[in-house]
């Protein structure tokens, strides 16, 4: 018999935590595929559901890994593939709850067989900044830039370790025995993009740009800073750059919420770009999310 299963992606800001926690915890689980909330001691930075919405119902792949961790869509998917699990075995229904629509496809679909990267290949693509990053795959692959958003620094960097490791990734196939959908008879019962008026979004992202701020970002950032260094994976999540900047005092107030409400902005068009294209997802409004959600089982 397969396992129905249901789908919430959103772009940044637009509110799915607030959604999600007004679920049955007795029928639903949430299995969150977001590449930042998936990191320990970010909360503010990564607005991560706070203790007590993830008490009101089970989170899974929400505060797990240590900033000093990179996470990829291989790791990404082996830990989804035990939350999945365990959903399974507690006999709920599974709710994915996606930021992160790459990881997401991956995950349901399949996995593209990369390569294991070196660390000397990931230490000099990570000393390149991102115009180094297109230049140098643009001589390598030069078809990869036309499948990677151009500001999408991170992919453009596993694209070029990729290929620094002898592999073109614009010829990588997706690998469909690796689909969780197949392997553990899945059926999506409902598939659901949280998509908002564009002015309602931004002002939400403002909003809560300026709680992070409120509530103490350039501190977090620092204390990640000191605890595990300023090249470490977890901050280079969205914003902490300019949380950095600010707490060094190379910012005001005013230029950090600026740039930090302009960069969720960015990610945001990005993301709905992505979820709208994916054929697996139906386009909602908020009003109707939760209720078709609740009512769809």
């Amino acid at each position: 018999m397969s396992h129905p299963i249901l789908i919430l992606a959103a772009p940044t800001g637009a509110g799915k935590t607030s959604l999600i926690t007004e679920l049955d915890p007795e029928r639903f689980e949430i299995l969150s595929f977001d590449s930042r909330q998936i990191y320990k001691e970010m909360r503010i930075g990564t607005a991560a559901p706070n203790p007590e919405q993830q008490s009101a119902i089970r989170h899974h792949l929400v505060e797990v890994l240590s900033p000093s961790e990179t996470v990829d869509a291989g790791l990404y998917n082996r830990l989804a593939t035990e939350a999945l699990l365990s959903i399974l075995n507690a006999d709920k229904i599974p709710v994915l709850t996606a930021g992160t629509g790459f990881y997401l496809k991956a995950f349901l679909f399949g996995m593209f067989p990369v390569p294991e990267i070196s660390a000397e290949v990931r230490d000099r693509v990570l000393s390149l900044d991102i115009e180094e990053k297109k230049s140098l795959l643009n001589k390598l692959d030069p078809d990869s830039l036309q499948r990677i958003f151009p500001e999408d620094e991170y992919r453009l960097g596993r694209a070029l370790e990729v290929n620094l490791m002898g592999k073109r990734w614009s010829d990588l196939k997706i690998d469909p025995s690796t689909s969780a959908i197949q392997k553990y008879d899945l059926r999506i019962e409902s598939g659901i993009f949280l998509d908002l008026d564009r002015k309602e979004l931004y002002d939400r992202i403002d909003l809560r740009a300026k709680q992070m701020i409120e509530t103490g970002m350039a501190e977090e950032a620092w204390k990640i800073c000191e605890l595990y260094g300023e090249s470490c994976p977890g901050l280079r999540s969205l914003g902490y750059n300019f949380a950095l900047e600010n707490k060094k005092g190379n910012s005001n107030l005013e230029t950090f919420l600026a740039d930090l409400s302009q960069s969720h902005r960015n990610y945001a068009k990005r993301q709905i770009t992505w979820f709208r294209k994916e054929t697996y997802l139906k386009p909602i409004g908020r009003s109707e999310a939760l209720e078709t959600i609740k009512h769809r089982m």
